[in-house]
């Protein structure tokens, strides 16, 4: 027998470990491990609570996910490009803030285009930042994040702007229902397929993801990285202002300081739904899942009867282990991501 022949059985024996095939425990809470933790969590909160699995408090988990999912999915196009936008909660405020001040002189309808445009302009102004400013996706939008704040309370003076009760097409917006679903619901429900849709079926999606997973890949396949980068950004902030609309419209006026409490919840929204069928990069429908489960966890635990504090330590507890959980499924990757 030949040396080569040899040396072919010995590398054909050294490889044959690294490649035996997960045992099908571990395939399968890789890829449904997450929806079975939610499935659990439901039915044991319905078990401490006859109130739990009902209708009612269905429709109430949902009608109060809708903004923060609204920032979420957004997030996830920023994320999936392989940055940060932490500039999404006053993205929120500066919306609601802009379309309460423009709906006496604009009308309602028109207000909402000039809320949308100005949040679109904040993803712009992000986007060309990280691009060709070249700074860090955290810098740039923690700065806006100081910047938005700033500009939220000059112009409110710190007070809430009301909006005029007689703006019932507005208001339907966000407290009108078509039988027993709200109307948010169902706006929530439209963007989401279209999200899902331009994620996953369209070149925007795949160019977004490209960039992503490897810019210079992507750059000498072709692809404009700095343009699909702006995309993300503008595409995060688009969908924040749509929370923002949505927002105005539920409580009927805008606060100087309603949004920031979204931002902790998308990013562990983010991160706990890239764990979803065991994806292991973030998308849009776990994005969606990951939403549920944070409101389905606190709505539980509200009637349980958990404290505040209690609920404010799953959700910092949440973001660790989804981060965790998202590195596990990525293990074979090398670790060079270190800001």
């Amino acid at each position: 027998m030949s040396d080569a022949t040899t040396g072919q059985k010995g590398i054909s024996a050294t490889s044959a470990p690294s490649e035996r095939r997960e045992p099908l425990w571990v395939r399968f809470l890789r890829r449904w491990g997450t929806i079975v933790v939610i499935v659990l969590t439901a039915a044991g909160f319905s078990f401490f609570s006859e109130w739990f699995f009902t209708v009612s408090n269905f429709n109430n988990i949902l009608f109060s996910m809708i903004v923060s999912c609204l920032v979420s999915m957004g997030l996830t196009y920023v994320v999936i490009a392989g940055s940060f936008d932490l500039s999404v909660g006053l993205t929120v405020t500066t919306t609601s803030i802009v379309t309460a001040f423009m709906i006496p002189e604009l009308g309602p309808w028109l207000a909402i285009v000039v809320g949308l445009i100005a949040a679109s302009c904040i993803g712009l102004v992000n986007g060309l930042l990280v691009t060709y400013g070249r700074l860090s996706g955290i810098v740039v939008t923690l700065g806006m994040m100081f910047v938005l704040g700033g500009i939220n309370i000059f112009m409110t003076g710190g007070y809430q702007i009301a909006v005029d009760y007689k703006e019932e097409a507005f208001r339907y917006l966000g407290q009108g229902q078509i039988g027993v679903v709200g109307v948010p619901v169902l706006v929530l429900a439209v963007v989401f397929v279209l999200a899902h849709i331009l994620s996953t079926k369209t070149k925007v999606g795949h160019y977004i993801s490209a960039v992503g997973d490897n810019p210079m890949a992507a750059f000498y396949s072709g692809i404009k990285v700095y343009s699909w980068v702006i995309a993300a950004f503008v595409l995060s902030s688009l969908l924040a202002g749509v929370g923002g609309v949505i927002l105005t419209s539920i409580s009927s006026s805008a606060q100087p300081v309603g949004g920031q409490g979204y931002l902790l919840e998308g990013f562990a929204a983010v991160f706990l739904g890239a764990t979803v069928l065991g994806k292991g990069k973030p998308h849009i429908l776990g994005t969606l899942l990951g939403v549920f489960f944070i409101y389905m966890v606190n709505s539980g635990m509200n009637m349980v009867g958990f404290p505040f504090a209690a609920r404010e330590l799953f959700s910092g507890l949440i973001l660790i282990l989804a981060v965790g959980a998202n590195a596990m499924l990525n293990r074979e990757e090398i670790h060079l991501k270190f800001i």
